[in-house]
């Protein structure tokens, strides 16, 4: 989404926070190859966990962030 900044934890998190729904948004992915170095792994293979953090364009209005008079989101 253009309002969010991947590389902005702050953003992740109000990405997270308000447009996840969990029983809708989680997605759980197991018995797929990941990392040996992980030792809850059983010969290299895990559970991943994917989250779906985007508006939904119909609704993209309800997802507007209140703005404080006089602050900027960089303060």
């Amino acid at each position: 989404d253009d309002d969010i900044n991947i590389f902005d934890p702050n953003d992740i998190e109000f990405a997270i926070a308000t447009r996840v729904k969990g029983d809708e948004d989680i997605y759980i992915y197991p018995n797929v190859r990941g990392s040996t170095l992980d030792p809850r792994s059983e010969n290299g293979i895990g559970t991943k966990v994917g989250i779906d953090a985007t508006m939904d364009l119909s609704k993209k209005w309800k997802f507007e962030r209140a703005k404080k008079p006089g602050i900027k989101k960089d303060d």
